[in-house]
């Protein structure tokens, strides 16, 4: 990683701080997670995720659900919100696999 790549991180890391799993709402905003397993915290950078009402997080791509282990810490936005059609859709496809 080179000098800048890390000050964009910082400095995107301090624009969007991470959250407690407790604010998270199920309005469709599209999020990072940040996990936790026995080597650590580590987050899921490549991939982005949806809180459902019924409290599960689901994968956007590609569609698979967040399953209880390793479990996500803290969540952050990432500045977008699926539709109800698409978070439908998405769902139906992790549940299919």
């Amino acid at each position: 990683m080179t000098i800048a790549e890390r000050r964009a991180r910082r400095e995107y890391d301090r624009l969007n701080p991470w959250r407690p799993m407790s604010e998270a709402k199920p309005d469709g905003t599209v999020s990072e997670l940040l996990f936790n397993d026995l080597a650590g915290d580590f987050p899921a950078e490549t991939c982005r995720y949806f809180l459902d009402p019924d409290g599960s997080w689901y994968r956007v791509d590609p569609p698979g659900k967040v399953w209880p282990w390793p479990s996500p810490m803290n969540w952050r936005p990432a500045f977008a919100k699926l539709t109800p059609e698409r978070r439908h859709y998405l769902k139906k496809q992790a549940d299919a696999q």
